[in-house]
């Protein structure tokens, strides 16, 4: 009689059973990976929050129109801001200068839409400056404590009780020289303390917090606790500072530009209201000349204080009234899931 296979004894030494040093085999379950499709582009929460909130959402649309018309100037008013086409003074909107045209024959529509590039530039550019010297200086006092806050906090008080538009007016008159940059300089040094004191104080709330101690204790260097643990729970606040600021230095750079101290050579909403000024546009009826630059300075204004409400209403909660909208679920991934958990209960078998 033939031994059939499992009954010889090397077969009976490699059983498993009889022979406990023989390693079990096992059945690995086989993992399903999930439908590829295609990656979408995850918004921001901050961002989605701001789109979700009507008063955010008007201001972002606002904002967004008024930057695509002076991002695509040369396209909409091709023709030169400085051009003096002296067959055409003083000549109401209409369809060939849609804004009417100055007593020196100067495009009124070009000036306001070139003009906007160089108010929102240097707008933007001095709340910039302004608020990272107001969360420096907010932060590291807060943070440091001691004399040097003290230090800090009266230079923000002096700074505060500055009047800022005549100290920049007495500035500006004995300034040898005159410029963007220089307004851009000059506006951020007014525009910094009031917020700086803010900051300082949510900057106290959050010194005593655990991941700041632990910062500290793990032996973190202060501009890494200052920088990468306080400023990014304040973030909300700055964004609301920094609207502000925005705000502010629009205004003061076309106060500045309409009193004459931005040179009158160049192009913005100051200048086109200076020469508006200058041209007794108010008195000889030309109430174009001044009321589509006045317009464009109100909407940019407007259009940041409601994206400011709706940041305040975001970051506040007894305010906050927009709920964040539940993020779907990737229904390949939760098949995979599932599949996984099936093969591994029952071991890879079918």
């Amino acid at each position: 009689m033939m031994p059939t296979p499992g009954n010889t004894p090397a077969d009976a030494g490699m059983d498993p059973i009889t022979n406990p040093q023989v390693p079990i085999e096992t059945t690995v379950p086989q993992v399903v990976p999930p439908v590829a499709r295609g990656r979408r582009l995850r918004v921001p929460q901050f961002f989605s929050l701001l789109i979700h909130n009507p008063k955010s959402l008007f201001g972002l649309c606002m904002l967004g129109a008024i930057v695509v018309l002076v991002l695509l100037a040369p396209i909409l008013a091709p023709i030169d801001p400085n051009y003096m086409n002296f067959a055409a003074t003083g000549l109401p909107p209409g369809p060939h200068h849609l804004f009417g045209t100055t007593q020196q024959g100067t495009d009124v529509f070009s000036q306001v839409v070139w003009g906007g590039r160089t108010s929102l530039l240097i707008g933007a550019s001095a709340a910039a400056l302004a608020t990272l010297i107001a969360a420096s200086v907010g932060m590291i006092a807060a943070y440091l404590g001691g004399i040097t806050d003290e230090v800090l906090n009266l230079v923000s008080n002096i700074f505060i009780v500055l009047p800022a538009l005549p100290v920049l007016i007495v500035i500006f008159a004995y300034l040898p020289f005159r410029g963007g940059i220089v307004m851009v300089f000059l506006i951020a040094l007014f525009s910094w303390s009031g917020e700086a004191r803010v900051l300082r104080s949510f900057a106290l709330t959050l010194r005593s917090r655990d991941f700041v101690l632990a910062a500290r204790t793990s032996g973190e260097s202060m501009w890494r606790i200052v920088f990468g643990e306080i400023m990014p729970n304040m973030t909300s606040r700055i964004a609301s500072g920094f609207l502000g600021a925005f705000v502010g230095a629009i205004l003061f750079e076309a106060g500045l530009e309409f009193l004459g101290f931005g040179g009158g050579n160049g192009v913005s909403w100051g200048v086109t209201l200076f020469w508006a000024q200058n041209n007794a546009a108010l008195e000889t009826g030309q109430w174009w000349h001044f009321l589509f630059p006045g317009l464009a300075l109100a909407l940019t204004a407007t259009s940041l204080i409601f994206i400011n409400y709706g940041i305040d209403e975001i970051s506040n909660p007894r305010l906050q009234r927009v709920k964040m909208p539940k993020q779907r679920k990737n229904k390949s991934s939760a098949d995979s899931s599932q599949v996984t958990t099936t093969a591994a209960v029952t071991g890879g078998r079918a």
